[in-house]
This record gives structure tokens, sequence and C-alpha cells, in this order.
């Protein structure tokens, strides 16, 4: 990388930096649908019943919150078959910033060209993460796989609003290192923030802030950062990085026994992908 280049990136990082200080860069407001739920499910006669009735406004959002309540059922329990079950299974929290994640998301969509192109990878990255927190956190006592469903979708959500500005600065859009490095220099931090603002619960907003952390070493049981760490480098198939190996990675037993080779698995976390994309 030449002198020029690291001044131009330089100049963009200040950029975004200063329009965030500003308020000038797009991060994500709250889809009205979710500000709705919001309201709703803080009032002190909220139901899974009332929730239900709000939620099924909105066809995708009610197909999606149906698959993920119903993702574990083979294993644990039987299918739900209503709205408000899904709800009651999952839990008022845990609805609210699923909705929000899933709003967040499809509502930076709207861009065409390179960067549409973008957000559409960012978008199938976050949907398979998701599937495989859910499948790792699944086998494990110490994670609850709906929470890591739900932490390895939202967990690259800081990039939405960089390539939001991005669309807005056609030389930044063109110069495909310059924004490379911009996503990977501030997504997390602007995720971080994103989630804390939209009250997020706190284990979620730590996994967004740390999952680029490859080489964390965590004592104790698997925490949510590590499933996270793990499903984000698997959706490209890795378990080892410059012949180092990766503590969460390990954690999973994904070195030794990767998904590809685990019978059945990769059908399991394609159909939920696939769910949430729907």
């Amino acid at each position: 990388m030449n002198e020029h280049s690291d001044s131009a990136q330089a100049d963009w990082s200040a950029a975004i930096e200063r329009a965030v200080a500003d308020g000038k860069i797009a991060l994500p407001g709250l889809p009205e649908i979710a500000f709705r739920i919001r309201q709703a499910a803080a009032s002190d006669s909220a139901t899974a019943d009332s929730l239900a009735r709000l939620i099924a406004e909105d066809a995708a959002l009610t197909a999606r919150v149906m698959k993920v309540a119903n993702a574990a059922a083979v294993r644990r329990s039987t299918p739900v078959s209503r709205l408000d079950q899904a709800i009651g299974r999952l839990g008022f929290r845990l609805v609210l910033s699923l909705v929000t994640g899933l709003c967040l998301l499809r509502q930076m969509e709207r861009h065409s060209g390179p960067i549409g192109e973008r957000i559409r990878t960012y978008h199938a990255h976050a949907t398979e993460a998701a599937a495989i927190a859910h499948y790792l956190a699944g086998s494990t006592p110490s994670l609850d796989e709906h929470e890591a469903l739900l932490a390895g979708l939202v967990h690259d959500i800081g990039a939405l609003p960089i390539l939001d500005f991005a669309a807005r600065q056609p030389e930044l859009a063109a110069d495909e290192t310059a924004l490379e490095t911009l996503l990977a220099r501030h997504h997390a931090a602007l995720g971080t923030r994103i989630l804390g603002e939209w009250n997020f619960p706190e284990r979620i907003v730590t996994a967004a802030a740390q999952h680029e952390n490859t080489y964390r070493g965590h004592d104790g049981p698997a925490d949510l950062v590590e499933v996270v760490i793990a499903a984000n480098l698997q959706c490209g198939h890795g378990t080892q990085i410059e012949g180092v190996s990766v503590p969460a990675l390990e954690r999973f037993n994904l070195v030794t026994e990767p998904l590809a080779e685990r019978a059945g698995v990769q059908a399991s976390i394609d159909e939920l992908r696939m769910s949430l994309a729907a």
C-alpha cells in the first residue's frame, strides 16, 4: 500500500468519524413496525397475544419469528403453530430484538449497483452466521441457541451505515480497497453503537463489539462472543489463520471435526439460513 492510499483511507476514516459525530451518517433508525411492537411490549398490559397481533401485520416477520421459534423443536420440544406460542417460547425481549434486527437488515436493502450487491452479500453472511451460531449453541449447555442466532444475525450490522455512506460518495464506492479498510476498521464500533441504542441485550452488544477479536481466549464455559467468532469464521470454512489455532474454533471442535464432516448438519444449517433470508 502506497502513501497516497494510506492518506486517502485516513481521510475517509476521518470523514466517517466526523459524520457520525455530527449525526450526518445514516445510523439505521428504528422501523415503524419495530417501534410499535416495542411500545406495545412496554405496556403493563402486554401479552403474547397482543404482540402477535402486531407482528402478524408483517407477513415476512411473522414467518421468520415462527421459523426461529421452531428451529430447535425437533431436538427439544414440539413445534409451535401459532405466533403467540412462538413469542412465549422465545420471550418478549428476544422477540423484540429479533424483530428489530430483521427490520434493520431489511431496510438497508434499498440500494442498487455495487453497494447494493455488497449489502446483499453482508445479509447473506449474516443469515449464514446466524444459522451456524444456532447450531453450535444448541449443543453447548452454557449457551442459548435463540440468543446465539440473533447475535449471529446482527454481528455485522455496523457495516450497513458505512455502505449507506459509501453509496452517497461515488469516489469511495469505486475504491474497493479503501472501502474494505473502512469496513474492517469501523463496523464493529458502529454495530456496538447501533445495538446499544436500540437496547439489545448486553451479551449481544458485546458479541458484536468483539467478534473480530479472532484470537480471544476465554476461561470457563463457552460464551456468546466465542460462538459468534466461530460462526463468523465458519462462513468462510476457516479452521486456522496463518497457521495459528483459534480458541473459539477449538472450543467447538471445529478444527478436528469441521461442520462439513458432521452428518446432516450442513443441511440443517442451510434450512435455517434460507428461512431467515426468505
